[in-house]
């Protein structure tokens, strides 16, 4: 059972009152409004009884490189997404967060050097808390797409991210699959090979928890539940034509065809992971965008429907709304709710209109002003 909802991003109708108090309680920088905003976005409602998971997802942070940018405006991109991810930590205390790939804006060309700096800048950046587990998936960006992958990228990003091509996670009775999108190229390379061979293994090991007659030597450890697959690209698709969220692509782009492999899984990869895993839904990224899939796949033994979320990026680089997702889960249901930043336009607006209020009430406060209204007496 599913449930799924949308909360859209603007901060509207605060007093200047609300956002000198707000600027002023603690320090901060206009980014506590955020605190205001988040207050519409909450964890969606179940109606089982059973205990909830509350999972925070995002995707396409892509954190600018050596490369790339400019040092003020890496600066200026990353200080907003770290406000904005602690906050969102602060209000919603999530029991997990998993970031769905594309970290790193230039992971595909670093040096081991460079990329152990950028690995450093995003555990400071994005840390969680004590007892909050992070999770991450590779991107394309972070390893290079499968045919570009230079020899040991994929190594260093499993080893130093703590994410294997291919993970089984449980929490709480629920099961995440987490699988590296350019693992599933399906050439019989290494890395695709040993990818493939791990989810059997999974298969195999989710028909234990199903069914104990399937475990052979394996002990059942966990009580089964369908699963939840988590990637970066989509399931196969044609194109985003049948994307019908208000945060999906302009028509221009829309209904361009998707080229399997880069934009999507390919067919074959997308019927291998289904049948094997055999989802409830999926969560991915990549497009940017926001997309929510229906899909039915038939095959000799069962029937699977089962929905795919596109998530859109977390960075205001990549678009002017950045979105992130709060989902409730059960070993039974699950229920979503998209919720997105404010434009950067209310951000800017919102701090000229709070330091013009501040430096006007600094002045209209200010001793010199009051001997000055004295003495014209």
């Amino acid at each position: 059972m599913w449930m799924w909802q949308h909360r859209g991003a603007a901060v509207l109708g605060v007093d200047h009152w609300t956002v000198w108090r707000t600027l002023n309680r603690d320090g901060q920088h206009p980014y506590h409004l955020r605190k205001m905003q988040e207050l519409t976005c909450d964890w969606p409602e179940l109606s089982s009884d059973a205990e909830h998971l509350h999972v925070f997802m995002l995707a396409d942070i892509h954190m600018l490189g050596p490369r790339k940018g400019h040092w003020l405006d890496k600066w200026r991109r990353e200080w907003q997404m770290h406000q904005a991810y602690q906050t969102i930590l602060t209000l919603h205390t999530p029991d997990v967060v998993f970031i769905l790939g594309d970290i790193f804006d230039e992971g595909e060309w670093t040096t081991d050097k460079q990329f152990k700096e950028y690995v450093d800048r995003f555990y400071s950046l994005f840390k969680v808390p004590d007892g909050v587990p992070l999770y991450v998936v590779a991107g394309n960006h972070d390893i290079g797409f499968h045919n570009f992958i230079r020899r040991g990228n994929p190594d260093r990003f499993t080893r130093m991210m703590k994410a294997p091509s291919v993970q089984l996670v449980t929490l709480k009775g629920n099961h995440f699959v987490l699988i590296n999108s350019m693992a599933m190229h399906g050439d019989n390379c290494t890395l695709c090979s040993k990818a493939r061979e791990a989810v059997d293994n999974v298969s195999e090991t989710l028909k234990c928890y199903k069914d104990k007659k399937f475990c052979g030597r394996k002990r059942k450890v966990h009580s089964y539940s369908n699963p939840i697959l988590l990637q970066h690209f989509p399931l196969y698709r044609t194109s985003d034509g049948i994307c019908n969220e208000p945060d999906s692509p302009p028509l221009v782009e829309k209904f361009k065809a998707f080229i399997p492999k880069r934009e999507c899984l390919s067919e074959e990869s997308t019927e291998y992971l289904v049948n094997k895993i055999k989802p409830r839904v999926v969560f991915g990224g990549h497009t940017h965008s926001g997309c929510v899939v229906q899909h039915k796949y038939e095959n000799v033994q069962e029937t699977l429907n089962f929905e795919e979320h596109s998530i859109p990026s977390f960075s205001w680089r990549n678009r002017p709304d950045p979105k992130y997702m709060l989902v409730s889960i059960t070993p039974d249901e699950y229920a979503v709710d998209k919720c997105g930043l404010p434009l950067e336009t209310t951000i800017l607006t919102i701090f000229i209109m709070s330091y013009m209020i501040i430096i006007a009430l600094t002045i209209s406060l200010s001793p010199s002003n009051t001997l000055l209204r004295w003495c014209r007496r």
